[in-house]
């Protein structure tokens, strides 16, 4: 199992259910909110589940003007990744390797 964390920017109610649902949406992820102030979500899941999950993340923050740019995923001690400015499987290579 992979764990890691996405950082975003503090959601309303609804942009939080949805990403969720999102997420939840993907086979073995678990996703659950850190902190509601600060947009902070721990995943965990299986690495050959990274494919849908990256691409349930993508999905839900392309739904929402500059969301993309705002959502970044970090792995341990790690520079962050913001999805923004890096392709899906640039994603998934990182995340991967948080093993």
């Amino acid at each position: 199992m992979i764990s890691f964390t996405i950082q975003l920017p503090r959601l309303s109610e609804t942009q939080r259910f949805q990403l969720e649902e999102a997420l939840l949406k993907a086979p073995r992820v678990d996703a659950f909110s850190m902190d509601e102030d600060t947009g902070r979500f721990a995943i965990t899941t299986a690495e050959d589940a990274l494919r849908d999950m990256v691409a349930a993340l993508y999905g839900w923050a392309s739904g929402y003007a500059g969301m993309l740019l705002q959502t970044a995923v970090a792995c341990g001690d790690r520079e962050t990744m913001v999805l923004g400015k890096h392709s899906p499987n640039d994603i998934i290579h990182y995340l991967a390797a948080c093993q």
